[in-house]
């Protein structure tokens, strides 16, 4: 059996997908099997993926009808044979070492999860091109990083979530960049049909490991696209993003008041976006009393509090002027 799972989920990336398979073929740690879960494209994807799997055994294809990004993800986990399990986005990109230095950490502190930086990039920035490796010392083998690179550091669950809920990014929440152990995803699994389903599950996880190992180097690349959940307008399945926020504090409840202030701190952030990306209609009514609701109640909270994000200070303060100015601020900076 291979050491590492990982799970790739396709929909319609035609034009970045060799990108990103190549950048797992090309990885220095070798045993892993690559399953890429074809989650009904129309587009070309289903035949560059077939060529990686004709060339590479380790690369696999699982076909299935279109059922969205949580069951894609789902569908691997099922048939994952690795005592270890990353997940993919199949228009984003690894470092060449990402395999071996979040398991070289997992492995020397006994973590759980394995966890990395991340490195934005858009249209027409593609990593590979652009001296991104060379310049930051990614792809270099472990052990000859350059000079003034952190190692990695061992935190506890609640420390590790509480680091996501604030949004710092030392960890995130996001699915991807992390290397869990399998056994973490025994009777998981991410919620068919929603947005946001990484905030949705991940917490979960957090706080099922043993201990959360987090990589400084930025050994993941994610593509940022403009029509991303986050850059768009909600509609009433992506305004579920308060439900899930406040889904989290229920969850970290009674684990501790540092835990429970990141919680806090999460959906004071969730409520400024559902007023700042859901339309003043009767459809959106009951999100946008809630999200005023919760900024009323927290934005105290939120001053007082030293890790809280500057903009959600910004937005604290200035809802005391009143809702009408709070959204017309969000609409304009935001």
């Amino acid at each position: 059996m291979p050491a590492i799972s990982v799970v790739i989920p396709v929909y319609n990336t035609e034009s970045y997908i060799a990108d990103c398979l190549a950048s797992i073929h090309g990885q220095t740690f070798q045993d892993f099997e690559a399953i890429i879960v074809d989650d009904g494209s129309t587009d070309g994807s289903t035949g560059i993926a077939k060529e990686f799997a004709k060339e590479d055994p380790r690369f696999r294809i699982v076909s299935q009808a279109n059922k969205g990004l949580s069951e894609a993800r789902n569908a691997g986990i099922e048939i994952a044979e690795g005592d270890w399990i990353t997940f993919v986005d199949s228009d984003d990109m690894l470092a060449p070492n990402f395999l071996q230095a979040l398991f070289n950490a997992a492995m020397q502190t006994s973590a759980d999860i394995a966890c990395c930086a991340k490195h934005f990039f858009g249209e027409g920035n593609l990593v590979a091109g652009n001296g991104f490796f060379a310049d930051s010392g990614i792809g270099m083998p472990v052990g000859e990083r350059l000079p003034g690179k952190k190692p990695h550091v061992a935190l506890s669950p609640v420390k590790a979530l509480a680091n996501a809920l604030y949004q710092n990014d030392k960890p995130d929440y996001s699915a991807w960049n992390k290397l869990y152990a399998t056994r973490l995803w025994k009777t998981r699994r991410f919620p068919a049909g929603k947005y946001f389903e990484d905030m949705a599950t991940i917490p979960q996880v957090f706080l099922d490991a043993r201990l959360v190992a987090f990589v400084p180097e930025p050994l993941y690349m994610n593509r940022r696209h403009s029509a991303s959940i986050l850059a768009t307008a909600y509609d009433c399945k992506k305004a579920e993003l308060l439900d899930i926020a406040e889904a989290v504090c229920s969850l970290v409840a009674g684990k501790g008041n540092g835990l429970e202030k990141a919680a806090r701190s999460n959906l004071f952030s969730a409520s400024c976006s559902i007023l700042m990306r859901t339309g003043d209609t009767p459809e959106f009514a009951d999100y946008r009393e809630r999200a005023w609701k919760h900024i009323r109640e927290l934005r105290l909270g939120a001053l007082l509090n030293p890790r809280t994000r500057s903009r959600n200070k910004a937005a604290a303060l200035i809802s005391f002027a009143g809702r009408a100015t709070l959204v017309k601020a969000l609409r304009r900076h935001g």
